[in-house]
């Protein structure tokens, strides 16, 4: 075997340990970088959230058109998914800061869930999810208090095969409280109840062809002006998001664990396959980038925690879906401001719609938390591999 000379062998070394503490300086930064755009988000809402209903009016030109100005209540969906994107900056900023202000919520709020039309409405158990983790942190009974009686209240008083969760949004809003819920106290009754409920509308809205959801009946024969479906990117991101939460909180030896597992599969191909040229997806799925110009990200930033979340629990296969996640996070990093502000976030609706570049949402920044938490864990395990 030729061997080099000495001196040469000595630079050959150096070269190498330059190139690969470069390599281990370039990982860090990718990695730091996620969690410090993170934590701008996370800052910045926090900062203005007693202020929301000014980052929600639109140009001049286009404020006749719009109604949501007025401050959420703490309660609402929309907060919901704030918070929910919240506690998972939390568990990789391990910064007290952030449970401290959900706590303040809550206590001030008294724990209860929204009252919007009956305690079936999927949209009063958002915040429940946040509620869970953070009992478990503190183990304060009161906390759960509101969300086991409004549980318990409906499963004893359901009617039989009535389906309560009629558009796809509803399947973020509810089942992942039910499931950790279940996760939480191991009873087996609120598994059963989502289960149930899931699948009823897993029949109704879930087009098996396109492996995507319809946002509701009424949608079924809308068509993009290409003829294909129209399924919207938000509800479908929601779904897809619902699912991310719920997979960690389900039993591996339940026998509907397998169907979800296949469900997130099967949406997350359709995502691949349906990803734009500038990493997000069309306002309408289907729709061509150039029938939807502007790019819209509430939809997007559960697609990005999503695939993000599969690969990192070992569902999705990193090689094939690798480089769909790190277009996608490219993507939305891009539409966050200087400041914080995550722009480029579509009003409360329930089709494809308008967004801008300085309009957000508190449920868009909720959404931006989780798949920058997830994005985060996501390359910091890539440099395990």
């Amino acid at each position: 075997m030729n061997k080099l000379p000495k001196h040469k062998g000595v630079i050959a070394l150096i070269i190498s340990i330059f190139f690969i503490s470069c390599g281990a300086q370039d990982v860090h930064y990718v990695t730091d970088e996620a969690l410090t755009i993170t934590k701008k988000v996370a800052d910045w809402q926090i900062k203005t959230f007693a202020d929301m209903g000014k980052y929600r009016a639109l140009p001049t030109a286009n404020r006749k058109r719009w109604h949501h100005r007025k401050r959420y209540k703490d309660v609402v969906w929309n907060c919901g998914a704030l918070y929910s994107g919240l506690i998972e900056f939390n568990r990789i900023s391990k910064d007290s800061t952030y449970t401290n202000w959900l706590l303040d919520i809550g206590y001030r709020n008294g724990w209860r869930l929204d009252d919007h039309k009956t305690v079936f409405n999927a949209d009063n158990h958002t915040v429940g999810l946040a509620y869970i983790e953070l009992y478990k942190e503190r183990k304060d009974d009161k906390i759960l208090e509101p969300l086991l009686k409004a549980f318990d209240t409906i499963i004893a008083t359901s009617e039989e095969n009535r389906l309560y969760w009629t558009w796809a949004d509803a399947l973020f809003m509810s089942p992942p409280v039910w499931a950790s819920l279940y996760n939480l106290t191991g009873e087996i009754k609120y598994l059963e109840y989502m289960d149930k409920q899931y699948k009823m509308a897993y029949e109704r809205l879930w087009n098996p062809k396109d492996q995507l959801f319809y946002r509701d009946n009424g949608k079924k024969k809308l068509r993009e002006k290409n003829g294909a479906n129209e399924y919207w990117a938000r509800g479908n991101g929601w779904v897809y998001g619902g699912l991310t939460y719920m997979l960690p909180n389900l039993p591996k030896d339940w026998e509907g664990t397998p169907f979800y597992i296949q469900l997130f599969k099967e949406m997350s191909e359709a995502l691949k396959r349906t990803q734009r040229t500038d990493g997000t997806w069309s306002m309408g799925i289907m729709g061509l980038e150039s029938d939807y110009p502007t790019k819209e990200i509430s939809g997007a930033n559960f697609f990005v925690f999503g695939l993000a979340r599969g690969v990192n629990m070992g569902i999705l296969d990193k090689a094939t879906y690798d480089p769909v996640i790190r277009k996608g996070w490219k993507a939305l990093t891009a539409c966050v401001r200087d400041d914080g502000l995550v722009g480029y976030v579509q009003g409360v609706g329930a089709a494809p719609g308008e967004a801008f570049p300085n309009y957000t949402e508190v449920y868009g920044t909720g959404g931006f938390l989780a798949a920058g938490s997830e994005m985060y864990k996501y390359l910091k395990n890539s440099t395990k591999n």
